[in-house]
């Protein structure tokens, strides 16, 4: 379940008919990553298929430019002991 930070913006047509909603950056990132997590990707629409893979190809570059190889771990073990 997605909780919002800041209210999504409501925009209706002249005949009152909601015609587009527009999320905060952050809670549009939720969203997508609540989607990931719980929702069954088959039924899910290719733009949001592909917006999710967007977010988790990112989350993997962050996390590779913050990673260490196993090589420099295992000598820090070995210095350590």
């Amino acid at each position: 379940m997605v909780l919002f930070r800041h209210p999504p913006k409501l925009v209706y047509d002249d005949s009152g008919h909601l015609i587009e909603v527009i999320l905060d950056a952050e809670d549009f990132l939720a969203y997508l990553r609540s989607l990931a997590a719980e929702a069954d990707w088959e039924t899910l629409p290719e733009h949001l298929q592909d917006a999710i893979d967007r977010i988790l190809i990112d989350e993997v570059r962050s996390e590779r430019a913050e990673a260490l190889d196993l090589d420099t771990i295992l000598k820090d073990n070995k210095n350590g002991e």
